[in-house]
């Protein structure tokens, strides 16, 4: 984009809009009390962590962390700094700003770009105050001018507890919002909608863009309730158990219809809560194999565009660790993608750079590891293929997948001389076919022990 877009950005907001300071904004968004108070620890107070990006030539100490309390005394420091920052408007427990430590939702932020001309924030407004198509836009607390886009906060009434069930509902949310703000009205990109987690880190408002500039924010509305947002997307995507967790039958494991609240889970599971809420420790996972790997960093050079490269990374980060590989191969092969993903740059405020792929690298540290294909494809912009089963049963799909492998391998011969499938080759053509299939995945769709699948997979 040109400087002339952000200059009407700037010029139409400070002409309609309240610019609020730095720290307004923030004690906004962590009201007084809410965050823990510097040296003394408060059982159910958490701090805010920003993020910020030290430049390429500090190689040993690239991303440095800062804990944001509740006197907000950091911002003070970090507004005087001159590289990226980041800050999410989440609180976390610890240092860490991984997933699994994050604890209450203040706000729900969207990333809007793509607005090349004046009418398009003229349309943004207007859409915004019930008009427009059918379903207008939820008017939001603040927008921040971030120098390439808009930053949109929707600043909650009530914080969010980082319950996995929530996180699935509010993303589920936050994704809709996005799709009705990358409308055709407001932004030239309405095709080529870039999608966030709730995770999403944010330029810290007042800190420096990548043009020099400093992020501003303006008053727009109210501080929102989730049940106002509910009204503007589907009833699918609303956020209706917001402090519940969901309760798990100890026997078959599987997901019960009854909810639990925390304190009950805490008295009926205290493993679980110790584990899970206390420690903030991850749910387990197991790795597959690296072709999974290996497949999605071929897509990422081959299919990946402008608007998905910082997602396409870091969904690599997320298959690396999946797939037990090493930080530093993650790293090689991330950092060399740099010069082929600038490359997709139209517009010369919008380089892909060695500080975006650290910010994207995170997630090897993080807690995505579950991410739903749905999301990693509307995140990156590429189409994955789930496994198909032609609306048969599984277990008849299945049968017919050994079947016509025998029938395939025989050249048509329906027999087999040795009395069954010759299982390696079947676990073989059936992980080449599946690449993101798990070992359980796998062992359940051939009808084999895990202990097959393991021997065969290497």
């Amino acid at each position: 984009m040109s400087n002339n877009t952000i200059d009407f950005k700037a010029d139409y907001l400070n002409t309609y809009c309240d610019a609020i300071d730095p720290k307004d904004f923030y004690r906004s968004i962590f009201p007084l009390g809410e965050l823990q108070r510097k040296g003394i620890y408060t059982q159910g107070k958490y701090n805010a962590i920003a993020i910020e990006l030290l430049s390429e030539t500090k190689q040993k100490r690239n991303i440095k962390r800062y804990t944001i309390t509740d006197d907000l005394d950091m911002l003070d420091v970090l507004l005087q700094r001159q590289s990226f920052i980041l800050l999410s408007p989440i609180s976390y427990i610890g240092k860490s700003r991984r997933s699994a430590n994050a604890r209450l939702i203040y706000a729900i932020a969207i990333d809007l770009d793509g607005m090349t001309k004046k009418q398009y924030i003229v349309d943004l407004f207007y859409q915004m105050d019930g008009n427009g198509p059918s379903n207008h836009l939820p008017k939001p607390t603040y927008i921040v001018n971030s120098g390439n886009g808009l930053h949109i906060y929707y600043v909650l009434l009530k914080p969010i507890p980082c319950f996995e069930r929530n996180i699935v509902q509010i993303n589920n949310l936050k994704n809709e919002l996005t799709h009705k703000l990358w409308n055709e009205f407001v932004t030239s990109l309405y095709d080529n909608i870039q999608y966030q987690s709730i995770f999403q880190g944010f330029r810290l408002v007042g800190g420096i863009t990548k043009k020099g500039t400093r992020t501003q924010a303006y008053m727009v509305g109210d501080k929102v309730s989730i049940e106002y947002l509910n009204e503007f997307v589907e009833e699918e995507n609303r956020v209706t158990q917001e402090n519940r967790v969901t309760q798990f039958n100890s026997k078959s494991s599987k997901r019960s219809k009854r909810s639990l609240s925390l304190s009950e889970a805490k008295e009926k599971y205290p493993e679980w809560y110790e584990k899970r809420i206390v420690k903030g420790e991850k749910k387990a996972y197991w790795t597959v194999k690296r072709d999974l790997y290996d497949w999605w960093h071929k897509k990422v050079k081959s299919e990946i565009c402008e608007g998905h490269r910082y997602y396409g990374v870091m969904c690599l980060a997320i298959y690396a660790k999946k797939c037990g590989l090493s930080r530093e191969e993650l790293e090689n092969d991330a950092f060399s993608l740099i010069d082929h993903l600038d490359s997709l740059t139209s517009t010369e405020d919008n380089h892909f750079t060695r500080a975006d792929v650290l910010s994207a690298l995170k997630a090897f540290n993080d807690d995505y590891i579950t991410f739903p294909i749905e999301t990693i494809s509307e995140l990156t912009g590429i189409h994955i293929q789930k496994n198909r089963r032609n609306y048969r049963k599984q277990i008849n799909h299945l049968k017919r997948i050994i079947y016509m492998q025998e029938f395939d391998r025989l050249n048509g011969e329906l027999r087999n001389e040795n009395g069954r499938p010759r299982k390696e080759k079947m676990v073989k053509d059936y992980l080449e076919e599946h690449p993101m299939a798990t070992v359980t995945e796998a062992a359940k769709a051939l009808s084999v022990s895990r202990v097959t699948i393991y021997k065969y997979k290497k």
